[in-house]
């Protein structure tokens, strides 16, 4: 079993943290295990070459219709390979923390999983993924961003499955009711949504955003911040409470108390509870990920064909800011699987020309393969394809960090803390600093 990816006194020092996080977290592990209908007998092992058997294939929850469509095109080609398939929490933070319980117990509970673009570097420099492979050439097709991601010490260690982009999603037909473009600028924005929301007799959510204490915040908070010339990286280490850093929060802080357009319950909001809340029919713009147009546009959605989506404003004196975050998830390989090479097989199939054009078109996923941009057919059933195709270009990656789960818990943390109003954002991002420089910056 390899214990680490790192070399001499390292090695000490993993194992006694291993033994540190299972033991603060067994309550945890316990609790996501039985979410997800057990939490894997503890057992290890290195094998698992073989091309035939049954993996079990753990995933997101907005995940499922996917898993459903695809495992049984995989079974119908691999022809001796079985999947079965569970989900984890919906939330990327939630998901994380079952595969890093998982992995500390060394369960080979699962063999192959879903990673956000921001776990690559910690999974495999603490030795819980395997190496995924790619004899079929896959990536030298692919978008390099999303290849460059899950790429570490000159390994593959995770298959792209598909890319995201932030974007704005707004009520097309009330905004050409009043003669108005998809805002540009923040100020803009709140413009428009008061200027809506005062003439129409319907209530109406101005605009709703992730504010919960989830790793959403902490992308809007960079959205905003890169919208205003922003950066977290300062000198090497990561810098939050800047001058433009705690605008940034007070934009956020105002939208709710002070323009008024911004619901109170937003800061207890998530991804798909903001998408559940626009296509229920009363809320005039969102920022949200691409999924959510197949989803919003299924017959008997209140907003199918009334809605679209637009680039991210910017603070006007930054119009050409890149201030989308980038996204995206890959197929990982459990390290503690006995079945690595049917987890591989499958891994490669999802990157497959025409899983890619599948998810793209049946759900509003942006492929990890170029060409599918250029097919003519998915430019016809997701026509805003094109619009992300030049999205993705003003895309900027979250920072790359061993720690940056701990850096964005910390960070949002207290983002929220200001949103609610129990912290003056400039002391928010003070305290957020300091955690940051003892926990992140000085590791």
């Amino acid at each position: 079993m390899r214990a680490t990816r790192t070399s001499g006194d390292d090695d000490e020092r993993l194992l006694s943290r291993r033994g540190h996080l299972k033991a603060i977290t067994a309550a945890g592990a316990a609790g996501l295990a039985g979410c997800l209908g057990g939490g894997g007998d503890g057992s290890g092992g290195s094998g698992g070459d073989q091309q035939g058997g049954t993996i079990k294939f753990t995933h997101l929850g907005t995940f499922g219709g996917e898993a459903e469509a695809f495992i049984p095109e995989f079974e119908k080609r691999a022809g001796n390979v079985t999947v079965k398939h569970q989900q984890t929490p919906a939330q990327s933070a939630s998901s994380h923390d079952y595969y890093v319980n998982q992995f500390i117990s060394q369960s080979s509970d699962f063999d192959v999983g879903q990673m956000d673009v921001i776990w690559p570097a910690e999974f495999w420099q603490n030795g819980w993924i395997a190496a995924v492979k790619d004899p079929d050439g896959h990536t030298d097709k692919m978008l390099e961003t999303p290849v460059e991601a899950a790429t570490i010490d000159d390994t593959l260690v995770g298959m792209p499955l598909y890319t995201d982009a932030n974007a704005l999603y707004y009520r097309k037909d009330v905004l050409d009711k009043y003669d108005m473009e998809p805002p540009k600028t923040y100020t803009e924005l709140v413009e428009q949504a008061q200027t809506i929301m005062e003439q129409e007799d319907k209530d109406w959510n101005g605009y709703i955003w992730q504010g919960g204490t989830n790793e959403g915040l902490t992308i809007m908070w960079l959205n905003w911040l890169w919208g205003m010339g922003g950066t977290v990286r300062h000198d090497g280490v990561l810098k939050v409470n800047t001058e433009k850093g705690v605008r940034a929060l007070q934009h956020a802080v105002d939208l709710i108390h002070e323009h008024n357009v911004t619901p109170k319950s937003v800061p207890s909001s998530d991804t798909d509870g903001n998408r559940q809340t626009f296509q229920n029919g009363n809320t005039l713009f969102m920022r949200n990920w691409p999924y959510a147009i197949s989803v919003m546009n299924e017959d008997g959605s209140p907003v199918k064909d009334k809605f679209d989506v637009a680039p991210l404003p910017t603070h006007e004196d930054h119009p050409d800011a890149s201030n989308s975050c980038l996204g995206g998830w890959n197929v990982f390989v459990n390290e503690f699987s006995d079945n690595k090479g049917p987890a591989r097989k499958f891994a490669s199939f999802m990157a497959s020309l025409d899983v890619q054009k599948r998810m793209a078109v049946e759900f509003s996923r942006l492929p990890v393969r170029k060409e599918v941009y250029e097919d003519e057919e998915a430019q016809e059933k997701f026509p805003q394809l094109a619009l992300y195709k030049d999205i993705l270009p003003r895309t900027k990656a979250r920072p790359a960090s061993p720690k940056y789960t701990t850096f964005s818990q910390v960070l949002y943390t207290n983002l929220n803390a200001a949103l609610v109003q129990s912290k003056p954002p400039k002391r928010a991002l003070d305290d957020a600093q300091k955690k940051i420089d003892s926990e992140v910056n000085s590791a």
